[in-house]
């Protein structure tokens, strides 16, 4: 367990905790951390196993990037639980997105009228 929550840490997510290979349990809420937190494994997964301030409204333009959280606070205080369908759907549509784009510069390339 690393649960480092009502800390006040500042700053952005060291990479090197994708590392902790037997993490269960990872609190990084109520802090004041920015950026993207790395994609971690974490072992025995349950809603409150990986909490951090990924949430709106947040202190910052944009709230912490955690695709991986499975539950996220926002700057009132107030923490949802996401479910992997959420995490997945997230990542289906940047996929998707990406697929259409590609294929609509193909079809520019190529002549055709691309209607996204």
């Amino acid at each position: 367990s690393f649960v480092v929550s009502f800390n006040e840490i500042i700053g952005n997510v060291p990479v090197g905790i994708a590392k902790l290979l037997n993490l269960e349990l990872l609190h990084l809420h109520n802090n004041r951390l920015q950026g993207a937190v790395p994609p971690l494994a974490l072992k025995g997964q349950t809603e409150s196993s990986f909490i951090a301030d990924c949430g709106s409204p947040s202190e910052f333009e944009s709230p912490l990037d955690c695709p991986d959280c499975t539950m996220c606070c926002n700057s009132q205080q107030e923490c949802d639980v996401t479910t992997a369908t959420t995490r997945f759907g997230t990542r289906a549509a940047a996929g998707v997105g990406l697929v259409s784009g590609f294929l609509c510069l193909v079809g520019l390339v190529s002549g055709f009228l691309c209607l996204v």
